[in-house]
């Protein structure tokens, strides 16, 4: 593959290889693993559609038992930056005294995740941890541990494994760094 790729209107360099992504992927099982180890199941919470990669990589390495469900969250509109506003559909599950595990693809603002746990508030959980791919800290809004955190990223704009520029750019192995 091109060192250069072109999606749509912009153009991405590679940022971290898939080699990288699944030596991450495994350590975060494996710490989610250890987390988890005295409860007898968890109910992820897995936000689509940018999550779907990295979570399916990490539950099939994860030993925990586990019931699945998955949300639909959105807040970029086809553009390179959050528009600030998050819509979530497609809670399912009853939540209540479940230890929680939501696979979030990149926390760039932190609205996202703010949005999920004001929906599991009031719902009386037992606990509540947080997972994701990538994170911009420098652009949070709220604060968020950054333990089950893949990668931390300075404030770039970028695709793959499951994110994507305007819905392309999901299929690429790796994570590219938008260049124009």
């Amino acid at each position: 593959m091109s060192s250069i790729i072109r999606i749509q209107d912009l153009r991405f360099t590679e940022y971290v290889k898939p080699d990288e992504i699944a030596v991450r992927v495994s350590a975060i099982a494996k710490a989610l693993d250890e987390r988890f180890e005295s409860v007898d199941s968890i109910n992820t919470i897995i936000t689509l559609k940018g999550a779907f990669m990295f979570a399916a990589d990490l539950i099939r390495q994860m030993h925990t038992p586990m019931f699945i469900d998955m949300v639909k969250a959105s807040s970029y509109k086809g553009g390179v930056t959050s528009t600030g506003t998050v819509t979530l559909s497609g809670f399912t599950e009853e939540y209540e005294g479940k230890h929680i595990l939501i696979i979030e693809d990149i926390i760039d603002s932190g609205r996202t995740i703010h949005a999920l746990l004001d929906v599991l508030k009031d719902k009386n959980i037992a606990s509540c941890t947080i997972t994701a791919l990538c994170s911009k800290p420098s652009q949070h809004d709220i604060e968020i541990s950054q333990e089950f955190v893949g990668f931390e990223l300075p404030p770039v704009f970028i695709v793959g494994y499951g994110l994507d520029y305007r819905e392309m750019g999901r299929g690429l192995p790796g994570i590219w760094r938008c260049i124009d």
